[in-house]
């Protein structure tokens, strides 16, 4: 890339954040306010609004032509004052679960179809399944992501879906979304869900989700573990674990 386009890029940034920072004070506005108080060209302006309002960032109304700040803002409003805590208050129960089973506990999110991991407790034991923070898995085959999917309206978890990537991992990874829904009726009502061998061959992950006061999920907790150790008595036991966890941090953070 060269450094003049990173520039334009840069630029373009730069105007799409002074429209937010103007809409936060001002909204609604129309286009033209916002040019005034900005300096951005109205063709720009239309270009960055139509890809603000695409992502939910801004809402258009259509009668009177004004723009207001998004649903989308809103949620990253609360994402940003709540993860911090969300960290904070769950790792002393991640790290009674790592005691207590012995294996790589994980907290993570959905993000356009991706799993973001926010904090992972590695097991001691020289076999074990590991992650990266930050790292990004499809929200489809991983205990985590079907985990909060299962927690979501149907309308929700096939947004996520249709905007995950659907790369078969291994020869166990769920190929459709009408299979994964047909799982994920099953994950609702066992209050969690698993990961066998779809992410990586040789682990299998178990997860719930946890449940804000509306009862919509705000992350999840899985159990990662190399498949030897984590048979399906062993799937069970943690399920039932990590449902009563997950409610306790859900009414921690209600």
């Amino acid at each position: 890339m060269t450094n003049e386009r990173r520039s334009d890029e840069v630029g373009v940034l730069v105007k799409a954040l002074d429209i937010l920072d103007r809409m936060a004070t001002d909204a609604p506005c129309t286009v033209a306010h916002l040019c005034q108080h900005t300096g951005v060209t109205k063709p720009a302006a239309y270009r960055i609004l139509k890809t603000l309002d695409q992502r939910g960032y801004v809402v258009r109304d259509d009668v009177r032509r004004e723009y207001s700040l998004g649903p989308a803002l809103y949620g990253l409003s609360r994402a940003a004052r709540n993860s911090t805590d969300l960290v904070r208050l769950a790792r002393p129960s991640m790290q009674v679960l790592n005691d207590e089973f012995g294996e790589t506990v994980n907290l993570g999110v959905i993000s356009h179809g991706q799993v973001v991991y926010l904090d992972t407790i590695e097991s001691a034991q020289r076999l074990r399944s590991t992650v990266q923070l930050a790292l990004r898995d499809p929200v489809h085959c991983t205990a985590l992501g079907k985990a909060i999917l299962s927690a979501l309206p149907i309308v929700e978890a096939r947004e996520q879906l249709a905007e995950t990537d659907w790369s078969r991992l291994t020869p166990n990874t769920v190929r459709s979304v009408e299979s994964l829904l047909a799982d994920l009726a099953r994950y609702r009502r066992d209050g969690y869900a698993l990961d066998d061998e779809e992410n990586e061959l040789g682990s299998r992950c178990v997860a719930a989700p946890i449940l804000d006061g509306t009862g919509r999920p705000v992350a999840a907790i899985s159990i990662s573990a190399p498949t030897p150790r984590m048979t399906d008595d062993t799937v069970a036991a943690v399920g039932r674990r990590l449902v009563e966890v997950c409610a306790h941090l859900g009414n921690v953070l209600t």
